[in-house]
């Protein structure tokens, strides 16, 4: 009687659990971190508006601070020279300098807020590929390894039967007709 390799066959079944374990953690997984990785690719966050508020707010009190500065400096020279008019040219091109470094550093805020929204939506799009492949790679290599089992059982099922072959191969072909067919003679 033939008999096939218990231990591919024990293999084949334990490799196709592994793919059924591997692909439901996946999908799992999958359901969990897809939508969240699709918002955030669709929708960025960047900065944040807490964050964004914050900086906007550190250029301002910056600006106000030179603007303040220079006011504070023009009183002390008119007071010093006892001339009224003298620091006005000056005040203004320090209200001018002001305007400008506060418009530049909000400027430079919102690109840079820009571009970490973009580096978040790179990064969502590769962790949804790393995802995907991570669910389906696992799952595949566990079925690959059904084949290989398969293939050592039916080769252990034909080496058990070789037995019988050899041994009723004569009395096969000395009978003639059909049988001489299966005895390979």
């Amino acid at each position: 009687m033939a008999r096939g390799s218990d231990q591919a066959n024990a293999a084949a079944t334990n490799a196709v659990g592994q793919n059924k374990t591997l692909f439901g953690g996946g999908q799992q997984l999958y359901s969990t971190l897809a939508p969240s990785l699709q918002s955030q690719m669709a929708n960025p966050q960047g900065f944040g508006p807490e964050t964004l508020s914050r900086l906007d707010t550190a250029a301002q009190e910056s600006a106000g601070g030179t603007n303040a500065a220079a006011v504070g400096q023009g009183a002390l020279e008119e007071s010093r020279t006892r001339n009224a008019g003298g620091s006005g040219m000056a005040l203004s091109k320090a209200a001018r300098e002001s305007g400008k470094n506060l418009a530049q550093s909000t400027l430079q805020t919102r690109i840079a807020n820009e571009g970490l929204k973009e580096q978040q939506r790179e990064t969502a799009q590769k962790g949804l590929e790393g995802l995907y492949g991570t669910n389906v790679a696992g799952s595949n290599a566990a079925l690959g390894q059904v084949a290989s089992n398969v293939q050592a059982n039916a080769a252990q099922e034909d080496a058990s039967w070789g037995w019988a072959k050899n041994i009723l191969a004569p009395a096969l072909r000395a009978a003639g007709g059909p049988a001489t067919a299966l005895a390979g003679g």
